[in-house]
């Protein structure tokens, strides 16, 4: 389906459904926060469950109905980037996962954040979604509330969604690599004086 990304879009033409799915999940990403901070588990576990599916539906929504626009291009990997900074805060500030793993993760959004507002800067546009970048975003989606799930309860599955957290925050740097190597490649491909 052609995309209906066009220079000069109206506010009115971005408010689209995914957007505002987007949009939502930022709510449910402070909302995730609070109960978790609150110890209101059994909900915490709910909204946070709901947040990651909002993450595949919004882009699936929007390839399906042609409504891919500039502001999703942002909006959907700020609101992943939120949500992930939340849950990796609040694990850690509950002791449920490591603060090296809260490292790893936080560096990973520091660089590509940093990256991004330098490659912006000259005129580089917004890179594509990868699908390592979104298979390990879901990975950690999956591991990360399994972490908080098993912690206190089962110390095996705890450990071993510790380890898969990790082993995806390894993917989740290969994805930064992609985009880094899209915004390279961008870069080179514009024109002089661009």
């Amino acid at each position: 389906m052609e995309s209906t990304v066009r220079p000069g879009m109206s506010v009115r033409e971005q408010v689209t459904l995914p957007n505002l799915i987007t949009v939502a999940r930022i709510g449910l990403a402070v909302a995730f926060g609070l109960l978790l901070v609150r110890s209101v588990d059994g909900w915490a576990i709910a909204v946070l469950f709901v947040a990651g599916a909002s993450d595949f539906l919004d882009g699936y929504l929007a390839r399906r109905l042609g409504q891919t626009s500039a502001l999703g291009r942002v909006l959907d990997p700020a609101a992943d980037r939120l949500l992930t900074a939340v849950v990796i805060l609040g694990l850690a500030w509950r002791d449920i996962i490591p603060w090296w793993l809260v490292a790893l993760l936080l560096a990973r959004d520091l660089v590509m954040g940093a990256a991004l507002l330098w490659w912006r800067r000259r005129g580089t546009a917004t890179p594509q979604v990868t699908f390592l970048g979104k298979s390990a975003t879901f990975a950690l989606y999956v591991f990360l509330p399994l972490s908080y799930l098993a912690y206190g309860r089962w110390d095996g599955v705890h450990t071993f969604a510790i380890v898969a957290a990790a082993i995806s925050s390894i993917a989740y740097w290969g994805s930064a690599v992609q985009y880094l190597a899209q915004l390279r490649k961008s870069r080179s491909a514009a024109p002089l004086g661009a």
